[in-house]
């Protein structure tokens, strides 16, 4: 078995045919709103020159830009798991689902799959996780996979006109072992 697969998900480096996958990210009003920030619209010819630079750049092992595929081969997302800080040993992960592929698991497989890899091959202590109130499939995702509530940022996120709050997780290494292994 692919270390990178789940159960729902293989996870992979970006290819140069991949373009498409991020041009349509970018142009999913609902995926953007649940990012760091709202990107200008990106041509489809700047898109596909991203793919084929970073497949020709490729992964690093602490930062890698992962794209989820089904197990039947189709591009459903893209995860960007981050160590924000390898002396403490502590990870983080973005990640999108393109809407037509919401509610089949696939994000929480691949998150999954992510906390393999950092909590047991890099020996990370903590996963931290940050989801806009707003998302609240996001949220009971994390609830459901077992992410420990931590807290809230009271009004950090603006979007559509309002301010929302930023909720809190996190897993210990101690948590993962317990109860992922």
């Amino acid at each position: 078995m692919n270390f990178w697969q789940g159960k729902k998900v293989v996870l992979r480096a970006m290819e140069e045919s991949d373009g498409g996958l991020f041009y349509e990210i970018l142009r999913t009003q609902e995926i953007q709103r649940n990012e760091a920030e709202i990107k200008v619209p990106a041509s489809r010819a700047s898109c596909d020159a991203f793919a084929v630079e970073q497949a020709a750049k490729g992964n690093g092992e602490t930062s890698p830009f992962l794209v989820i595929e089904n197990l039947e081969g189709e591009a459903v997302g893209l995860a960007t798991p981050s160590l924000e800080d390898s002396r403490m040993g502590v990870f983080t992960c973005g990640m999108c689902i393109l809407p037509a592929f919401q509610r089949c698991g696939y994000a929480s497989d691949a998150l999954r799959v992510i906390l393999r890899f950092y909590f047991e091959e890099m020996r990370c202590e903590k996963f931290n996780a940050s989801v806009y109130s707003y998302n609240e499939a996001s949220n009971a995702m994390c609830r459901r996979i077992g992410l420990v509530y931590e807290g809230r940022r009271r009004k950090t996120i603006f979007a559509g006109g309002k301010f929302y709050d930023e909720i809190l997780y996190g897993l210990t290494s101690e948590e993962y072992f317990s109860n992922f292994v």
